[in-house]
């Protein structure tokens, strides 16, 4: 398991993706170990599979109604399904993109994987735990999931 040090690289870049959109103020709320037997979310989920020395994955979940006050905060018309997912796509590169620089080049991020509802239990190794970590933007709650070992 990755220390809890470790995670603020994905934290930290939550508030670098959201920064880049508007001056709203992301909070972000106690991340919390989960035992991975059901994954935590909302309706869209962007997974990113991890490998090198470091193993697992990063993802990011978020309710429709975020999705779209995102979008239409970024002043795109288009607040179709596609939008919303390849806007999850983006913020799932972002977070782990940024956690490149921490990690180093042997960290390999896979492409987001985006998915309707929670992540499947598959992305989540059964042996290890998840941190989760509640975050709120404009009153919108979403959560970050970190299961790296």
């Amino acid at each position: 398991m990755v220390k809890v040090e470790k995670l603020g690289v994905f934290l930290s870049s939550i508030n670098a993706f959201f920064t880049q959109i508007d001056s709203a103020e992301v909070t972000l709320d106690t991340p919390y170990l989960h035992d991975n037997k059901s994954a935590v979310g909302y309706d869209y989920s962007g997974i990113i599979k991890i490998s090198g020395p470091l193993k697992g994955c990063v993802y990011v979940s978020a309710p429709t109604v975020m999705l779209r006050e995102i979008i239409k905060v970024m002043g795109e018309p288009d607040l179709s399904i596609s939008m919303m997912k390849d806007l999850l796509g983006e913020m799932a590169n972002t977070i782990s993109g940024n956690a490149r620089t921490e990690f180093g080049p042997e960290f390999i991020i896979s492409t987001p994987q985006i998915t309707e509802g929670v992540p499947s239990v598959s992305y989540l190794p059964k042996e290890r735990h998840s941190y989760i970590t509640p975050f709120v933007w404009r009153g919108y709650e979403a959560v970050i999931g970190i299961c790296i070992a």
